[in-house]
């Protein structure tokens, strides 16, 4: 199994912020996703879209970090593209495909 390096981008899409990680979110990465989604929380960005479809792997530590954005900013802004079957897989294990706003990538 080959690690991927985690690295996460911020991409101005007209009025919507696009998070764009990338690799592997562990508890390694976690740590630049946080600062990151910090940055986009503190911009006056009408929507902010964390797109998972780079992430190769997500844990605990990664999914933990991923949700707590939509609930600092009480889910009014934040919406996530669906990433591949084992990074959707895991929200949905965890029960909170009901719980975040999903939308088609573009």
């Amino acid at each position: 199994m080959t690690v991927e390096e985690f690295e996460a981008d911020i991409s101005v899409r007209g009025d919507e912020l696009w998070v764009l990680p990338r690799g592997d979110l562990d508890i390694a990465g976690a740590p630049e996703l946080e600062e990151t989604l910090s940055l986009a929380l503190a911009s006056d960005a009408k929507e902010i879209v964390i797109d998972l479809r780079g992430l190769e792997f997500v844990d605990s530590t990664g999914l933990r970090t991923l949700v707590q954005a939509p609930q600092a900013e009480g889910g009014e802004r934040i919406s996530f593209v669906a990433g591949n079957d084992h990074v959707h897989g895991v929200f949905r294990i965890a029960g909170l495909l009901d719980e975040l706003t999903f939308r088609p990538g573009t």
